[in-house]
């Protein structure tokens, strides 16, 4: 940084510390962590008067998020919130009945062991 360089702190806009985002609460309510792979979508639900009232504007941008499928590790990139973070405004909104957590999907049936190994071989190989 060169003399003529100086950082001026309102470049950095606000700051908020990630426990005052979530009440000093570090895990759920519900107790039940999300799966980083956990797909959640909006219920469409209307938020009741009291409820809406309650949410955050973190909680507002999660729900907006939250109008197609998405999964807990995207939402939290979209929303540059640490993972901890937005598991537990996650629980907070399927509380209050605005999202829900889609069920994961059987992957099928797995690939062969020996079909793995002749993949390994050819990746070796290049």
């Amino acid at each position: 940084m060169s003399a003529g360089d100086k950082w001026d702190a309102r470049d950095a806009g606000p700051v908020v510390r990630p426990y005052a985002l979530t009440g000093g609460r570090t895990e759920p309510a519900d107790g039940e962590v999300l799966d980083l792979i956990a797909i959640v979508v909006s219920s469409g639900k209307a938020a009741s008067r009291n409820n809406s009232a309650a949410l955050s504007p973190e909680h507002r941008k999660i729900l907006g998020l939250c109008r197609d499928p998405v999964t807990v590790a995207d939402l939290a990139s979209d929303t540059a919130l640490p993972l901890g973070v937005v598991r537990v405004l996650l629980a907070d909104l399927i509380v209050l009945g605005q999202i829900t957590v889609l069920p994961n999907q059987p992957i099928g049936e797995l690939p062969r062991v020996e079909l793995l190994r002749e993949v390994l071989h050819g990746l070796r190989a290049l």
